[in-house]
This record gives C-alpha cells, structure tokens and sequence, in this order.
C-alpha cells in the first residue's frame, strides 16, 4: 500500500511541476518578491589634510520604487532620508535628515527605470572605519527600507601623490557645490547602446609639476581588455578632479571590470570599478544571459530553450526579450514587468537555499520561482533530520506543498503536495 501511494505521489509530480509544460507562473501582487528599493555607494575622496577623508554617500532611487501623486499638471513623489555615520570603535559621529521631492510631467514617467532621484551627503571625517546606516521612506507609500555600508577610510597611499575612489557617472556635468557629478551612476548599469560612462576622480599631489600618467582599462568576465585610455597629468592644483571616458556602444551584454593606474615618479596606485550593460533592460539581478536563459525551465519547454541558446551572441538579448513578450505580454511597459519578477524570484532563491547546488535548482526554489511566498509556512526544524521539514500553504492557489531535509544537509526536497 505504502508504494502504491509512493507511485501516485510521482505521478502527481510529474504531471504538475516536472511537465514539459508547466501551467502559468501566477504574478499576483501578494505574491511579488520585490526589488531593493534604492541603492547606495560610498566614495573615499582626497583632502589636502592628510589626517582626514571626505567621504561622499550617493543614493539613488529609481521613479517606479516611489508612489507618485497628481498634483495639478505633475505628479509628485516625495521621500524622507535618514543618515548616520558611526565610528567602528564606538559613538555616532554624524546624522543628516533630507527631504527629498521628485516630480515628472507625465504619469509614464513615474514608471521609469531609467529616470531616477539622488541625493548626495559630503562629511569630512578622520581616518578609520566607519559603518554608514542610511533609512529611505516613501512618504507616500509609506514603504521604508535600510540599507547599510562598512567603510575603511585610509590614510594617503604616498607621501606625495594619491587617487580617490572612482565615481561612475552618466555625463561629465558637476555639482560644483559638492565637487561630484551631476548625474551619478550609483547602480553602476548602462540601459543605451550609445551611452557613455564617465569616471570621475580626484589626483592629489604635493609637486604639481611632476607627471602623472594614467592609465584606463575595462576589461570583460574573462579578463579581455575591451577600452583602454591615457591621460598625462602635469601642472595645475595639488587637488584636482578629472574625467575619463568609457564608450559602451561596441559593449555586450555582461560585467566589466574598470582599471585606473596612476604612475607618478615611479609609484603606482590603482583602483577600480565595475558595470554593467543592459541595452534591452533586463532584471539587474541578471548577469549571465545564457544562466538566464537556462533558468526558463519551470516556464518554457525545452525546444523554447534550446532555440533560445542556439542563437547567435549578438542576438541572444533580443530573441530572450521577444520570448518575455510572445509568452508573457505587459502591455504598455517598457520593460516586462513579470520577466522583472520572475528574475527577483530567482535571485530569492539562490539567495536563501543556495547550497550544494543554486538556489534556483532546488524543489523549494523551483515552487517559489512558480508561485512566489507562501501565504504561510509550517516549520519544525529542531528535532531529528528524519523530522525536519516544511509545509508552505498557497491559500489563495488552494495549494501546499512538503519539503523535507532528509538526510540533515539542508536540501529540502519536495516529499508531497496538494494541488
């Protein structure tokens, strides 16, 4: 009898998550993973005080995070940042409120991902570590998240010369108040084949008239140089701030990797930066097109997949997209808002049941990626390993699935379900 049951639980499987063709991801709202709500880098910069760094936090929020409201012939978004800067050893040693509005002329925009708010803190600090706590609130929405960064701020590399951190930039405007760029990139993606990054930079130097050469390299995943640039430096300030180019039009969809050496009087510094190309506006959470493309298995059929892999490099992004579009239209988005949550539930998985294998891979990953949250989950994770397990509930979706860790290794495997 045991076996009997043992063989319609395979059937029941095979015939619903395993099938070639599983049924329709649900992308209801109670189910949605998210993205994060705002991203924040922080830059060392140079001070002619050799004891202190100023240190530059840059946030960056994109319109379709904040809730817009109508307000006469615009829509407005306003939100309230939170920053702190506390001393590794002990004691806070700053904390800044700003409130920031953003407003558009037109309803689409507030979806935009590509049209953004930042807010730029500068503090002059002492030499060491520090942790910064920046708290962003949707006014609105009253949508609140934290973000927090560790920071080591160091002391000059040379007696005479240093290089800062490199600011990633959408053009070569400045805040002259602040001495940052106009339109940083603190996301580090570029979405336009004609876009141009721009690194922003200081050089110190207690001899200005000694030469500085630097030298640029952005290099592809496996090391390839894809740019390279040079520029001489000599005369003018102690402390100056420059810019150098990265032309992205002849760059592929990937991860590169950003090299800046300066060479003055035989010493060298580097630092480095990185980005990422996205001309067609895929999830950020993508960095490989062929892993996401793999990834399809629990909504495509393995012919779909295998056209899709079998594409030409340089076509790959767009037949991927056109597949978002033929199987799962969003009407009127500029980018598809369920590939944009099927990627966060992906990156969700890898995150929370990666182990032996990826996240994704998993049967609790596999049931999340299809149906999103549980609506509740039923653990008992404190006994023997024969009894550790749990039962997510889809009350919604009238399912619930079981997942036990047999063999006491943390691979939960799906054991039943009740569709």
């Amino acid at each position: 009898m045991r076996w009997f049951f043992f063989i319609i639980s395979l059937f029941l499987l095979s015939s619903n998550v395993y099938s070639k063709k599983p049924e329709t991801p649900r992308w209801s709202q109670e189910a949605h993973i998210g993205q994060p709500f705002f991203a924040v880098s922080c830059y060392s910069r140079i001070t002619l005080d050799p004891s202190s760094v100023k240190l530059n936090i840059i946030i960056e929020v994109t319109n379709d995070m904040l809730l817009f409201v109508r307000e006469r012939e615009q829509f407005i978004a306003q939100m309230d940042i939170n920053l702190s800067v506390i001393k590794k050893e002990g004691g806070q040693v700053i904390r800044q409120v700003r409130h920031v509005e953003k407003s558009v002329p037109d309803y689409d925009l507030t979806n935009s991902k590509r049209d953004f708010s930042t807010a730029v803190f500068s503090v002059d600090l002492p030499i060491g570590k520090y942790n910064v706590k920046v708290m962003l609130e949707d006014k609105e929405s009253r949508q609140r998240e934290t973000v927090e960064k560790e920071v080591d701020l160091r002391a000059g590399t040379s007696g005479y010369f240093d290089i800062s951190d490199i600011i990633l930039s959408r053009s070569s405007e400045i805040n002259q108040e602040l001495n940052t760029p106009l339109h940083p990139n603190v996301s580090g993606i570029v979405p336009e084949p004609s876009s141009i990054m721009y690194c922003y930079f200081d050089i110190g130097r207690s001899n200005p008239e000694q030469v500085c050469k630097l030298f640029l390299y952005v290099n592809d995943k496996t090391g390839v140089i894809k740019h390279n640039d040079s520029l001489a430096i000599v005369g003018g300030e102690k402390l100056s701030s420059y810019f150098m180019s990265v032309p992205c039009k002849d760059l592929s969809f990937s991860h590169y990797s950003i090299t800046l050496k300066a060479v003055c009087e035989g010493d060298t510094i580097q630092r480095n930066a990185s980005f990422k190309i996205n001309f067609h506006g895929l999830p950020w959470t993508i960095s490989d097109i062929d892993q996401a493309i793999r990834q399809l298995k629990y909504i495509a059929t393995t012919v779909e997949i295998n056209r899709l892999a079998g594409q030409f490099p340089s076509n790959k992004e767009e037949a991927f997209i056109m597949f978002w579009k033929d199987h799962f239209p969003c009407q009127g988005d500029a980018v598809n808002g369920k590939m944009l949550e099927y990627y966060d539930r992906v990156n969700y998985t890898n995150i929370h049941f990666g182990g032996n294998r990826q996240g994704w891979e998993t049967d609790r990953g596999r049931v999340l990626i299809l149906y999103g949250k549980p609506n509740r989950i039923e653990r008992n994770d404190e006994g023997i390993s024969s009894e550790q397990y749990e039962i997510w509930y889809y009350n919604h979706l009238n399912k619930r699935f079981t997942f036990k860790d047999e063999f006491g290794f943390g691979e939960y495997r799906l054991v039943s379900s009740i569709w």
